[in-house]
């Protein structure tokens, strides 16, 4: 239902790989993602006046809020799963599925990677509103999810008769979960992920391998699920991960054409030159058992091992130092996923959050301008005959300048003596 921007919550619970796949959390509390995603669970076929699981009747006020009948009740139903799996406060949400939204902002909560336990929330337009928000009930290692949703499949006419021939269900087959993406089985665009303050939620980011024994040769690469990032195995002899087009490390053996790059049994990655000399390493011989290399969604390109991550590096997408561009086409992106600033192909330097645009520099209309940081502490866009065409007006601060997309979702110039600028989103 997207009639009305209260319609529908789904909560998504995550199928969690070994521990050395994700990352930490936060204490555990009396609630955990999972504990979440298994009242969801129990209520699939419940309606909006239903006696629920735990032997009441309906989700909050689902059956009533509509003048003594039955309303949108996405919202109830998410925010009753996690008051009634010990979420320690949820005075914050209401009956508005973009109330979960502005929850994950006042608390900190917002991410572009889902857990199991997580809401997330769809069509969020900026000012409190969104047509849907969900719970996620699994997340896979190749980056999809399944969700469960109140609210879901009513018949068309009132509110009233939607909301009390709706049920909750569960969101299948498996979706792309990431920012900006619309599953045809929701119907919606994913704009955030939220997670619950004080509970355990493990994300799962999701990752390409290598298993040992494979080889990148000249021209092959392999891509994050998410298509953002890229590890190409360059015809210089350069192996380098890429954004898009902008390089985030690399081995720095240009020079070796013909080289390739091995992840060996022993659970070393190693660059050999065409004459099979070995010209880089990560240093990480000496393994048995299950061996991968791992471009997760994250950026973080990881040698796996069986007991654990053996090497793990993760590029600073959220940066550019000093004397760094951004070419057409090039982006930044914050280290939490959410917030991305791109040099569009039309001039404008745009920032956006799951396609929703933020920010701009307003030159557009300027195809092949570039945005670099300088080192006298101005940001500029240049256009293709190096025309100054807007700046940050910061210069006159020598020393080490670096431009920062923070998870706030503030771009910022700083400087030796602090911050310079911010685009204050």
């Amino acid at each position: 239902m997207r009639a009305l921007r209260w319609s529908i919550v789904t909560l998504v619970v995550a199928l969690i790989g070994p521990a050395w796949l994700v990352a930490s959390s936060p204490a555990a509390s009396a609630a955990t993602g999972s504990t979440i995603a298994a009242l969801a669970a129990a209520n699939i076929g419940k309606k909006a006046c239903s006696t629920n699981s735990l032997g009441g009747k309906a989700f909050e006020s689902s059956c009533t809020g509509n003048g003594g009948q039955p309303e949108y009740w996405c919202a109830d139903f998410a925010r009753w799963v996690w008051a009634n799996s010990g979420v320690a406060d949820t005075s914050w949400l209401n009956a508005l599925a973009g109330s979960f939204y502005t929850y994950g902002q006042e608390y900190g909560t917002l991410s572009s990677v889902p857990a199991v336990g997580d809401a997330v929330v769809f069509d969020y337009d900026g000012t409190g509103d969104a047509d849907h928000v969900a719970i996620v009930t699994q997340v896979n290692l190749n980056g999809t999810i399944k969700s469960v949703s109140g609210d879901w499949n009513g018949e068309s006419g009132s509110e009233a008769r939607w909301a009390s021939t709706s049920s909750v269900v569960l969101n299948a087959p498996a979706y792309l979960g990431a920012l900006g993406t619309n599953p045809a089985v929701m119907g919606m665009t994913i704009s955030a992920f939220v997670a619950p303050v004080g509970v355990r939620v493990v994300p799962v980011v999701g990752g390409s391998s290598l298993s040992a024994g494979h080889i990148l040769r000249a021209g092959h690469e392999m891509t994050s699920p998410n298509g953002l990032y890229t590890l190409v195995m360059q015809h210089d002899g350069n192996l380098v991960e890429y954004l898009g087009t902008r390089p985030l490390w690399s081995t720095g053996t240009e020079g070796h054409r013909g080289a390739r790059a091995v992840i060996q049994a022993d659970g070393n990655l190693v660059v050999y030159n065409s004459r099979g000399a070995p010209v880089w390493s990560s240093g990480t011989g000496g393994h048995s058992g299950k061996i991968a290399l791992v471009l997760k969604d994250d950026a973080s390109l990881v040698i796996a091992g069986r007991s654990g991550p053996l090497w793990i590096h993760r590029p600073r997408t959220e940066l550019l130092d000093t004397g760094q561009m951004l070419r057409p086409g090039q982006r930044l992106v914050s280290a939490n996923g959410m917030y991305t600033v791109l040099m569009q192909l039309d001039g404008n330097l745009v920032e956006h959050t799951a396609g929703r645009p933020l920010w701009s520099t307003s030159t557009n209309g300027h195809p092949g301008d570039w945005a670099i940081i300088q080192s006298d502490g101005n940001l500029v866009v240049y256009n293709s005959r190096n025309r100054a065409l807007w700046s940050s007006g910061t210069s006159g601060h020598p020393g080490r300048i670096t431009l920062v997309l923070g998870d706030d979702g503030d771009l910022v110039v700083n400087g030796p003596s602090g911050r310079l600028w911010a685009d204050n989103v």
